[in-house]
């Protein structure tokens, strides 16, 4: 077995576990979803039919909303649904396009790890103080604050796997070009 065929064999495993990853992790964040919707529920009628709104059901979604955010996006980024503005792209050939999505890749890797690091940096001084959330609950903030490095690595991932297939798609288009007559 050759060494290229080892790496292939070995990304494509790493690969699926990531996909496997990024789909659990949107789901748990299509039931955070579910979930803000009954709890504000919950509050609307709390407030209209009793007088009596519940503090801590806003709080709770604030920490939901931000969870939900870490845990779907590298999902969503797999998927292609981060906006894009495509006006200029349509204009431009497939080689320039795929520098450009390249590019962006891997700025998107470098920004990505950037945050990943200064979120885990930021969590575990958290944890190793204490520090808690003082709104009407009070819980410990670094298991808060967990979900953003672990978004973001999840994050720079994907955009690997994105700059990855941008180098791919450039490989292919100069065994176009090469074999294109009078070239």
């Amino acid at each position: 077995m050759h060494i290229r065929d080892l790496i292939n064999k070995v990304s494509k495993k790493a690969a699926a576990v990531l996909d496997r990853i990024m789909d659990l992790l949107a789901g748990a964040a299509g039931v955070l979803l579910i979930l803000i919707m009954l709890l504000v529920s919950y509050l609307v009628v709390m407030r209209y039919s009793l007088g009596r709104p519940p503090g801590w059901v806003v709080e709770i979604c604030q920490y939901m909303i931000v969870a939900l955010t870490f845990l779907a996006a590298p999902w969503l980024l797999r998927e292609g649904g981060h906006v894009r503005v495509d006006i200029v792209l349509a204009f431009l050939s497939a080689k320039t396009n795929t520098i450009l999505s390249l590019i962006t890749s891997i700025a998107g890797i470098l920004i990505s790890l950037i945050l990943a690091l200064y979120g885990a940096l930021s969590t575990w001084q958290h944890f190793t103080q204490g520090i808690t959330v003082i709104e009407i609950l009070r819980i410990p903030k670094a298991p808060l604050l967990s979900l953003i490095p672990i978004g973001f690595f999840l994050l720079s991932m994907q955009f690997l796997r994105q700059a990855y297939g941008h180098c791919e798609r450039l490989r292919e288009i100069r065994r176009q070009r090469s074999k294109e007559p009078g070239i």
